[in-house]
C-alpha cells in the first residue's frame, strides 16, 4: 500500500516546493516525477555578480574615491601600507577646480576597497608590488562587489637623479603597470587599464581597453605638440592639480566635452583636507564617467583610477632619489 502511495507523495512534495517559489509546476504525461529543480529567484541574482555591480553604479554619473589614512604610522617609518579607500557616488558639478565641494566629500559611502599584497613586496619593492584590490558593498566585510588585479611589473619612474638643478625622473618603458578587472568569483570582465610610454616620456599616459580594443587613451591636457602638460598659473591646472581626460585612442579628441568642464569625463586628484593632506599620503579622487558607459566600463574606469593613485601618485613618491653634484 505504501508503495503505492509513494508517487503520489512525491508529486504533492513536488507541487508545495514549487508553490513555495512561485514557479508553475507543469509535467508531461508519463513522465517519471523526480526531485524538483529549483532556480535562484530573479531578486537574488540581482545581487550577485553582475547584478550587484549594476546597483551600485549604473545610476552615478561619477565616484569620488577616497583613500584613508591606514597605515600612516607605517609610512613615517618607511614601510608602504595597504591602502584602503571609501568611494562613494558624485556629482560632477561639485568638483571645484583643485577640490571637491563639502557635500561631495559627505555623501556616504557605498562601497569599500582594500588592497591585499605582500608585506615583502611592500617593503623591497612598492613602486612595482602586485597586489589584489578587492571591492565590497558599503564597508569593510561586506559582500564583495569586484577586484582589481595589478601584476608585480617595473614602476612608470626607475630613477630620480637629483643635483643642485633639481630633480630628474627617469621614465621605465617595459613592463609598465597594469591592472585587470574581474567578478568576486575571478571571471574577467575583460577590461584592462595600463601605463604606456611613448616619444612624449614626460607625459603620464594610460590604455583603456575592452576585449582587447583600445577604448580610451587617458592623459592631462597637453601642450609644445604633445610634449608637456599644458598649465594655467591662474587656475592651478597642470601645476596643483592634473586632470586626466578621456581621449579618443584614433582621432586623440578628447571624449565626451572640452579641457576645463568639470562634466567632462575624467579622473582628477582633488584636496582631500589639511589633516589628510599634511599627516598621510592619502589621496582623493574624482572620475566623471562617459555618457552611456556600460556598468562594466564604470568598473574598469574605477581600476583605472586606482592605477593612477598607485603609479603617479604613490609609485613616484616611492622612488629613491639618486645624489649627485
Amino acid at each position: 500500500m505504501l508503495a503505492r502511495r509513494w508517487p503520489l507523495c512525491r508529486l504533492l512534495l513536488c507541487l508545495l516546493v514549487a508553490t513555495c517559489h512561485g514557479q508553475d509546476a507543469t509535467f508531461a504525461e508519463g513522465e517519471v516525477v523526480g526531485a524538483p529543480h529549483i532556480e535562484m529567484a530573479p531578486e537574488q541574482q540581482d545581487m550577485t555578480g553582475m547584478g550587484m555591480l549594476q546597483s551600485l553604479l549604473e545610476p552615478h554619473s561619477g565616484l569620488i574615491v577616497k583613500q584613508t589614512m591606514r597605515g600612516c604610522i607605517q609610512e613615517c617609518l618607511g614601510c608602504d601600507a595597504k591602502s584602503e579607500y571609501k568611494i562613494a557616488p558624485l556629482d560632477p558639478g561639485e568638483i571645484r577646480g583643485d577640490s571637491a565641494s563639502d557635500h561631495a566629500l559627505e555623501v556616504p559611502e557605498t562601497m569599500y576597497a582594500i588592497e591585499e599584497s605582500n608585506c615583502c613586496c611592500r617593503v623591497l619593492n612598492p613602486a612595482g608590488r602586485g597586489f589584489e584590490m578587492n571591492v565590497s558593498r558599503g564597508g569593510p566585510g561586506g559582500p564583495p562587489v569586484a577586484k582589481f588585479n595589478k601584476p608585480l611589473t617595473f614602476p612608470a619612474i626607475c630613477l630620480t637623479i637629483q643635483n643642485k638643478y633639481g630633480n630628474y625622473d627617469c621614465p621605465c618603458c617595459c613592463c609598465l603597470p597594469m591592472m585587470t578587472s574581474h567578478l568576486p568569483d575571478g571571471s574577467s570582465l575583460q577590461s584592462e587599464s595600463r601605463y604606456y610610454c611613448d616619444v612624449c616620456l614626460y607625459v603620464p599616459k594610460f590604455k583603456y581597453k575592452e576585449d582587447d580594443q583600445e577604448v580610451y587613451i587617458v592623459h592631462p591636457e597637453t601642450c609644445c605638440g604633445g610634449a608637456c602638460i599644458a598649465c594655467d598659473p591662474c587656475t592651478g591646472k597642470g601645476l596643483w592639480y592634473i586632470p586626466y581626460y578621456f581621449h579618443h585612442p584614433e582621432t586623440g579628441e578628447v571624449v565626451g566635452g572640452e579641457y576645463g568642464n568639470p562634466y567632462t569625463p575624467q579622473v582628477r586628484k582633488v584636496w582631500a583636507g589639511w589633516k589628510k593632506e599634511c599627516c598621510s599620503s592619502a589621496d582623493t579622487f574624482v572620475v566623471v564617467f562617459p555618457q552611456q558607459a556600460t556598468v562594466r566600463r564604470k568598473a574598469g574606469l574605477l581600476g583605472l583610477t586606482f592605477l593612477i593613485d598607485f603609479t603617479i601618485f604613490e609609485g613616484h613618491d616611492s622612488q629613491g632619489t639618486y645624489a649627485t653634484e
